[in-house]
């Protein structure tokens, strides 16, 4: 069934009214038609059986049936802070991100990112991936939206990350591996937060561990393979999900 996403503030009693975006991909592409069934969701964990009602200008109206279930939040808030990488890498992770159940995403600007995103540019990038993360909801059930925070430096990080706990994943580690750090922590992170710290494509700089290290961060290997900068934090963060029992069968 085709889903869609509805702002709170556009919800009446029983009636949705659809943004432009949401009603020309009903109207022009998917030719949905008085009557058709459809799920809206709201982007904080609700979701509505909904039926095409009409429109209003260029906008869909959409009868609300019964409220589904509440999306349930997962056993350990997921936090990504990803060191800012190049091309379009941050897109194929803020789609995956979305899919795993992370919480949040935290674009880092590291020393050693080859993007270097200029004050103009930040603001654009922002919204392609808020409208990646939409869609990707859209397509994996999720109600929730992941929230993505604008670029901020090391400095600023430990400010957003309070006294939560942190793993960075760091591939000079040669003592502490994944498993034995997730062990440790994921039993006091329930229902709460934690930050998992990957490097761009130039890696972590040794005075940016240093810092984080004195900070009360954890380094850690991910094992003997190197993986690349999108894959690293999104294979960290599904393996911090299953220890914590989210994904699998119950």
């Amino acid at each position: 069934m085709h889903r869609f996403f509805v702002s709170p503030d556009n919800i009446a009693g029983q009636v949705a009214i659809l943004d432009e975006s949401e009603s020309r991909h009903a109207l022009t592409v998917l030719r949905l038609k008085p009557g058709d069934e459809m799920i809206l969701f709201d982007g904080e964990g609700k979701s509505y059986q909904a039926f095409f009602k009409g429109t209003q200008g260029k906008r869909v109206l959409a009868a609300l049936g019964k409220t589904l279930a509440d999306e349930l939040s997962p056993n350990v808030n997921i936090h990504l802070v990803q060191g800012l990488p190049k091309g379009e890498k941050m897109e194929l992770i803020v789609q995956k991100a979305v899919e795993i159940g992370i919480h949040s995403i935290y674009p880092l600007q590291c020393s050693r990112s080859v993007a270097q995103l200029k004050k103009g540019m930040v603001e654009k990038k922002l919204q392609r991936w808020e409208s990646i993360a939409r869609e990707a909801c859209k397509q994996s059930g999720r109600n929730r939206f992941l929230n993505i925070t604008p670029v901020f430096s090391l400095a600023e990080l430990f400010t957003l990350m309070k006294n939560h706990p942190g793993i960075v994943l760091y591939e000079k580690e040669q003592k502490k591996g994944y498993k034995e750090i997730l062990h440790t922590l994921i039993p006091d992170c329930y229902k709460k937060d934690l930050f998992l710290l990957v490097g761009p494509e130039g890696g972590w700089d040794e005075g940016e561990i240093q810092e984080l290290v004195t900070r009360g961060i954890y380094t850690a290997s991910l094992g003997s393979r190197v993986l690349r900068t999108e894959t690293a934090g999104l294979v960290a963060s599904a393996l911090a999900l299953y220890e914590a029992g989210d994904l699998g069968m119950p």
